[in-house]
C-alpha cells in the first residue's frame, strides 16, 4: 500500500533502543516518527523498519527514567508489541503523549481512513452485499418478505433499513414487537435454509421485567414457527448464561417467559458478558507471551476461559459463506448490516469518560478464532487461508478502512464512508491470490455439522495471538508452500510449452539450428549461488530462427528454474529494502526470474499480468508496474 499526507505531529526522536523482549537479541538502536496515520520505527545502520498503524494501538506504557533509559511499551491490538528505551526522560514523556493522542482520536472522522482515500476508488468494495440478492440466493420461500418499516431507520438505527419479516405479520404486529423488544430490535429474518424451510432470525431481548408480555410479539413469534409449514416450534437461542438474564430482569428487561408464548423453546447457551470475554483475552495473551513452560501455559489457557467461547450457525450449513466473496457477505450482512459496534467494541475512538473503556470487547475476534477452529478442522471446505483471518483481524481494528468504523449501517451512512474512504473488501480483492487455500475443494462438503466439539479439539491460535512472536512458528507452513510450489510448477509448465511451440515453428521453417535450455547455476532453497555471487537465472538459447524470422537470443524471458524456499527468508532479498517477514500474515513473494523472495513492495507485474518479477530483474525489460 501507498500512503500519502503523513502529518509528523512530533519532533523525530533520535538515538530509540528496539529492545527484543525475550532477551534473545541485541537491541537495535533507531529513529522513531510519529505521523498522523503511522509510528514509525527505522534502524541507525541496515534498513529495519517497522510500520504500525496508528489505529492498532491499543496501550501505551512508560516506566521510570533509570540508568539504561526510559522504558516505553507500546501493546497492539493484533498483538503485536514494542519494547523501547529511550535515553531522555522529557523525550519519552513527548512520544508517550503524542502516541495516546494519535491512537485515540475524540472524533471517528480524524482516523486515518479519511485520509487514505484514492483518486479512482473502485465502488464494487461498498457494494459486496446486496439483501434482495442475497435472500434470493438462500431460496427465502413466499412465507417470508420484505417491509419497508424501518426506512430511514425509523424504527431502529441499528438495524438495516431493509427487513425480512413472515409475510402474514402485519404492521401493527411489527410495531408492537419494537416498542417490545430493546433498542426496537425485533425479530428479522437473517438466514433461510431452503432444503428445510428452517429460517434462523435475530432480536435483541425483551422488555419484559417479571410480569409485563406483549401480544404483537407473541404474534410475531408465532407467524415465525407457522412460516415454515414442516415445523412451527421456535427454537429461541439466548446466548447469556441464565442468571445474567435473571440480573436483566430486574433491570425491566429479561428474557421470553414460555408460558405467554404457545411455541417456543428457550435455551440459554451460557456466553460470558463482553466484560468477560474481555478479561479472558487478556489472559489467553498473558499465557502466550509469558508463560515459560508447557505446564504454566496450559494453566493459563484453561484459566482465561477463551475457548469456551465457540458458537457458529449459517458457516456450517452454507458452503457459499465458506467462498472469500461470501465470508465478505456473511460480515456484510450479520455483523456491519445487524449493527454490532465495531467502534465500541474495537476502540476506534476515545472518550473523556469511564464508561467506554467498559464497552471494549473482542467479540468479532473470538468470532473468526471460532471459524478458525473449524477451518483448521475442515481445511479443504474453506477457499480462504489462515492468512486471510489474520488480515481481517488487523483491520478492523487499523481503521485505515472505512469498513468497519462505524456503530451500524446508519453510522456508516451518516459519514458518506463509501465516498469518503477506501473499502477493505476492494482491498483484499486486489490481493486475493494471496488468500487462496490450495487445498480447496467446493464439492467436498455441503454442511460441516459434524465438526468435532470437544474441548481437545479446540487449540489457541498461535498464528494470532503469536504471531509477532520470532521462533515460535515455523516460517514456512504447509498452505503457503503448496501455493508456491504449484505456482511455480504452472510457471515451468507454461515455459516448457512455449518451448515446444518454438520447437515447432522452427522446424516448420526447417532451420537447423537447436533450442538450448541452460541451467546457469540458480540457487536452490540451499542458497546455491552462480559464480558472480549472484543467483542467475535459467536462461534460454533461441538464435537460429534466421533473421527473416524476427527470433533472436533471449526472445523468452527467463525462468527460474529453482526458488529459494520460505523457510531460508527471513527478510526481503532486495539490498536496499530490510522488510523482515516476522508473521505469516505477511506473504514472501518469489521473483519469476531470479527465484528469491521479495516483500510486496520489492516486486511488480508485467503489463500483460504474466510475470511477478523483482525491482533487481526489471531493468532488463519495460512494461513493468506495480503490484
Amino acid at each position: 500500500m501507498h500512503y500519502n499526507n503523513k502529518k509528523i505531529l512530533t519532533a523525530r526522536v533520535e538515538k530509540v533502543q528496539l529492545v527484543d523482549r525475550w532477551g534473545g537479541e541485541q537491541n537495535i538502536v533507531g529513529t522513531i516518527h510519529a505521523t498522523s496515520s503511522h509510528v514509525i520505527f527505522k534502524a541507525e545502520t541496515g534498513t529495519r523498519e517497522i510500520w504500525l498503524a496508528n489505529g492498532l494501538i491499543g496501550a501505551v506504557e512508560r516506566g521510570a527514567l533509570s540508568a539504561a533509559g526510559c522504558p516505553l511499551v507500546i501493546r497492539c491490538k493484533h498483538f503485536m508489541q514494542i519494547h523501547l528505551l529511550i535515553n531522555r526522560d522529557k523525550a519519552c514523556q513527548e512520544l508517550y503523549e503524542t502516541l495516546l493522542k494519535v491512537c485515540k482520536p475524540t472524533n471517528i472522522e480524524n482516523v486515518f481512513a479519511f485520509e487514505n482515500r484514492g483518486l479512482s476508488e473502485d465502488v464494487r468494495g461498498w457494494n459486496r452485499l446486496d439483501w434482495a440478492s442475497e435472500f434470493s440466493r438462500q431460496g427465502v420461500s413466499s412465507s417470508w418478505t420484505q417491509t419497508d418499516i424501518n426506512k430511514g431507520y425509523k424504527s431502529c438505527d441499528t438495524y438495516p433499513e431493509r427487513l425480512w419479516v413472515p409475510t402474514a405479520a402485519r404492521t401493527p404486529v411489527l410495531e408492537g414487537a419494537i416498542s417490545f423488544r430493546s433498542r426496537g430490535r425485533l425479530p428479522a429474518l437473517t438466514y433461510f435454509y431452503k432444503k428445510n424451510g428452517a429460517a434462523l432470525s435475530r432480536c435483541a431481548q425483551p422488555n419484559s421485567g417479571f410480569r409485563a408480555r406483549c401480544m404483537e410479539d407473541e404474534t410475531l413469534m408465532s407467524l415465525i414457527g407457522k412460516a415454515n409449514p414442516q415445523h412451527d416450534i421456535v427454537y429461541l437461542i439466548d446466548t447469556r448464561p441464565m442468571v445474567n438474564a435473571m440480573v436483566n430482569k430486574v433491570q425491566g428487561k429479561g428474557y421470553e417467559d414460555e408460558r405467554n408464548y404457545s411455541n417456543i423453546k428457550h435455551q440459554f447457551f451460557d456466553v460470558e458478558n463482553i466484560h468477560v470475554m474481555r478479561t479472558s483475552q487478556q489472559k489467553l495473551v498473558d499465557a502466550c507471551g509469558k508463560c515459560r513452560n508447557v505446564n504454566e501455559y496450559l494453566k493459563a489457557v484453561e484459566s482465561s476461559g477463551w475457548l469456551k467461547h465457540v458458537s457458529i450457525a449459517e458457516l456450517l450449513v452454507d458452503p457459499f459463506y465458506r467462498t472469500i466473496h461470501g465470508f465478505e457477505v456473511l460480515i456484510e450482512k450479520d455483523w456491519l448490516g445487524f449493527g454490532h459496534k465495531f467502534d465500541d467494541r474495537c476502540a476506534h475512538v476515545g472518550a473523556n469518560n469511564d464508561e467506554a473503556p467498559k464497552e471494549v470487547s473482542p467479540v468479532f475476534s473470538q468470532w473468526l478464532d471460532c471459524v478458525w477452529q473449524i477451518w483448521k478442522m475442515r481445511p479443504r471446505a474453506f477457499e480462504f487461508n489462515e492468512r486471510f483471518l489474520i488480515e481481517l483481524h488487523e483491520h478492523a481494528y487499523s481503521c485505515q478502512f472505512g469498513t468497519f468504523l462505524g456503530n451500524c449501517d446508519c453510522d456508516r451512512k451518516s459519514l458518506s464512508l463509501s465516498t469518503r474512504t477506501k473499502s477493505l473488501w476492494t482491498y483484499l480483492d486486489s490481493r486475493q491470490d494471496d488468500f487462496l487455500n490450495p487445498f480447496y475443494d467446493a464439492t467436498l462438503y455441503d454442511n460441516l455439522i459434524d465438526i468435532d466439539t470437544r474441548a481437545a479439539s479446540f487449540s489457541v491460535w498461535q498464528g494470532l495471538y503469536n504471531r509477532f512472536d520470532d521462533g515460535i512458528l515455523p516460517r514456512e507452513d504447509i498452505q503457503s508452500s503448496t501455493m508456491s510450489s504449484m505456482e511455480h510448477v504452472g510457471i515451468l509448465e507454461a515455459h516448457v510449452a512455449q518451448l515446444r511451440n518454438l520447437a515447432e515453428l522452427k522446424q516448420q521453417l526447417g532451420k537447423g539450428a537447436a533450442i538450448g535450455m541452460v541451467d546457469s547455476g540458480h540457487g536452490s532453497s540451499s542458497g546455491n549461488e552462480g559464480a558472480d555471487g549472484a543467483q542467475s537465472p535459467l536462461s534460454y538459447s533461441l538464435c537460429g530462427f534466421g533473421e527473416e524470422s524476427g527470433y533472436c537470443e533471449g526472445l523468452l524471458q527467463p525462468v527460474a528454474l529453482r526458488w529459494t524456499s520460505e523457510r531460508d527468508a527471513s527478510a526481503c532479498a532486495s539490498p536496499n529494502c530490510g522488510f523482515e517477514f516476522n508473521s505469516r500474515g505477511e506473504r514472501r513473494m518469489h521473483c519469476y526470474r531470479c527465484g528469491k523472495i521479495f516483500c510486496r513492495r520489492c516486486v511488480r507485474v508485467t503489463s500483460d499480468e504474466q510475470e511477478r518479477v523483482c525491482i533487481t530483474c526489471t531493468s532488463a525489460q519495460s512494461g513493468i508496474q506495480h503490484t
